[in-house]
């Protein structure tokens, strides 16, 4: 189950043509899942900024639809489930969730992407499991 500072679980998606997407595979730009369309395509009107904050951003639905971003589907419905219908999962480059909630547009998505970029995995001690 997907919760927030945690790393999201090795989920295989699917895109509308079949292929399988492993989540890990995603690892390396910003994670933004949705599942609103129009959400989506709000998002999508602001790609340019997305990928100026090296940013990537899917449309995540338990079965094929139209969507101006990216769709992956979620068949089991396991990941798709945890994010409210109008809110977003926002995870880092290392998949670690630092939303998972509603939102209340765009520029919210934008100002979590911002606050993402901002951290600095080497400037924080690790939570230690031992402790």
């Amino acid at each position: 189950m997907a919760a927030l500072r945690k790393l999201l679980p090795p989920y295989t998606l699917h895109t509308p043509g079949g292929e399988k997407v492993y989540l890990p595979d995603l690892k390396g730009k910003i994670l933004v899942l949705l599942r609103d369309p129009g959400m989506a395509q709000a998002v999508f009107l602001r790609q340019d900024e997305l990928a100026a904050l090296e940013a990537q951003a899917f449309l995540l639905a338990q079965e094929t639809q139209e969507s101006p971003l990216p769709l992956l589907v979620d068949r089991e419905g396991m990941l798709v489930s945890v994010i409210p219908e109008q809110g977003a999962l926002v995870a880092d480059p290392f998949l670690e969730a630092y939303h998972l909630g509603p939102v209340e547009g765009v520029e919210e998505i934008l100002d979590w992407v911002r606050f993402v970029g901002a951290q600095c995995p080497e400037c924080v001690l690790p939570e230690a499991e031992w402790l």
